[in-house]
């Protein structure tokens, strides 16, 4: 299968990215509307703060992904080096450490929360683990833009060459 191109790879994978996209929006309204219309059925703090942190972690995850789409539909059209695409992985960067940055406080609030059941320990194992994805995911992405920006440099250069 190719990568590049109509009926790629990379058309396949933007179209999940559009499906994940519209799912993430709607738990980014249906949680707005629950976080907003009742907090009662929460029975601890620590359940409300982690749902608060994971709402608010789906706006930058919405802006990953149509981060991703734009990067994905220039691969469909085989426009690998465009500028945008170096300016969306800033972004994409950004709100993954972003998102990274939530889940350690998330994680950090566990750790000194008064609480001692065993799920709490397990989620701020997990809540950790997501944390570290998010981070390395980031810096990834810091050092994936430099390299594509070394590469666009080196494009245009060659552009130039007779």
């Amino acid at each position: 299968m190719k990568i590049l191109g109509k009926k790629s790879l990379s058309t396949v994978i933007k179209i999940f990215l559009w499906i994940l996209l519209t799912i993430c929006l709607i738990v980014v309204i249906l949680g707005g509307i629950i976080v907003i219309k009742d907090f009662s059925f929460f029975n601890t703090s620590n359940t409300l703060r982690s749902l608060i942190i994971l709402y608010l972690s789906s706006w930058p995850a919405a802006v990953l992904i149509i981060q991703f789409i734009g990067i994905f539909r220039s691969l469909e059209n085989n426009d690998v080096f465009d500028k945008e695409n170096l300016k969306r992985l800033r972004i994409s960067y950004v709100s993954s450490i972003v998102m990274g940055i939530m889940y350690l406080i998330n994680s950090i609030l566990l750790f000194f929360s008064s609480e001692d059941e065993n799920w709490v320990i397990i989620y701020m194992l997990l809540t950790y683990i997501i944390t570290l994805v998010f981070l390395i995911f980031g810096v990834g992405l810091i050092v994936l833009s430099e390299i594509y920006k070394k590469a666009i440099k080196y494009k245009e250069e060659n552009d130039l060459t007779i």
